[in-house]
C-alpha cells in the first residue's frame, strides 16, 4: 500500500522533499487505525508538486460530448492527472497498490468561483473514475483546512459544523487563517501543526460533525474496505 499525494503547498500536504504537511499526517492517522502501521514511517508515500499535475493535465484530451464548466473541469482534470501519475508510481514500484489523495481547499482566493463543494467533490471522483482509479480519494476541506484544525484546537471538537460556513477568503477580516493565528498567538507553520498532531492535540477521529471531513473519511474507508483492511473495533 502506497500513498500518492498532491496538495497546494507545504502547509497542507507538504512538499516533495520530505517536508510532510499536517494534512498528510491526518491521512496517515486515519489509515493507521486500520492498518496498524504508519505509511509515513515506512516511507510508503510520495508527494507530487501541484505543477506536476498541471503539466500532466495539459496533456489530457477532453471528452467529446462531456460538458464541464471551467470550475469543475479544474478538479476533474487534476484528479485524472493524479490517477495517471499514481499508476506510473505503481508500475515503478512493481505494481504496488496505490492510494492517490488529491487535496484542494474548497474556497479561497486561489479557488474562488470554482463551483460548489459537492460539484468539486463529484468532479474529482469522476476524474479518478475516468482513468479507472477506484482507489482515488478527494480531500476538500470546507472552506479551508484551517476549519478542521480550529475544530480540534479551539472548539475542542464541539459544534464544528459552523466553521464550514465561514468565509474561505484569506482577505476577509475574519478569515480562518487569521482566526487560527489569533488562537495560537503565534505564526501558524507546518512544523507547529505537525507537532500538535504528534502530541495528540489534533485527532481526526474525534472530528465527527464536519461534513467535508466525514465525506473524506468515508471515501478513504471505502478504499480501505476494498483492500480488505480490518475495521477497527467499535
Amino acid at each position: 500500500m502506497f500513498l500518492v499525494l498532491s496538495g497546494e503547498g507545504p502547509s497542507d500536504i507538504g512538499t516533495e522533499d520530505d517536508k510532510i504537511g499536517p494534512m498528510t499526517k491526518l491521512i496517515d492517522q486515519w489509515i493507521t487505525r486500520r492498518s496498524l502501521y504508519s505509511l509515513i514511517e515506512c516511507e510508503q508515500y510520495i508527494i507530487l508538486k501541484e505543477g506536476q499535475l498541471a503539466k500532466k493535465a495539459k496533456t489530457l484530451k477532453s471528452f467529446s460530448g462531456k460538458k464541464q464548466n471551467k470550475e469543475t473541469g479544474y478538479f476533474f482534470k487534476n484528479a485524472r492527472a493524479l490517477a495517471l501519475l499514481a499508476k506510473e508510481e505503481s508500475s515503478k514500484r512493481h505494481d504496488i497498490t496505490v492510494i492517490p489523495v488529491l487535496f484542494r481547499d474548497a474556497d479561497g482566493t486561489a479557488s474562488s468561483g470554482r463551483g460548489e463543494w459537492q460539484d468539486k467533490w463529484q468532479s474529482m471522483l469522476d476524474g479518478f473514475k475516468t482513468e479507472d482509479m477506484l482507489n482515488g480519494v478527494p480531500m476538500i476541506p470546507k472552506p479551508k483546512s484551517e476549519a478542521w484544525i480550529l475544530c480540534a484546537l479551539r472548539e475542542k471538537y464541539k459544534n464544528c459544523q459552523k466553521l464550514e460556513r465561514e468565509s474561505g477568503n484569506d482577505n476577509s477580516p475574519n478569515a480562518l487563517k487569521k482566526q487560527l493565528a489569533k488562537y495560537l498567538s503565534e505564526n501558524v507553520t507546518r512544523e507547529l501543526l505537525n507537532e500538535k498532531i504528534d502530541e495528540g492535540q489534533i485527532d481526526i477521529s474525534q472530528i465527527v460533525d464536519m461534513p467535508s471531513l466525514t465525506t473524506f473519511k468515508d471515501q478513504l474507508d471505502k478504499v480501505l474496505d476494498n483492500l480488505k483492511l480490518q475495521k477497527p473495533a467499535s
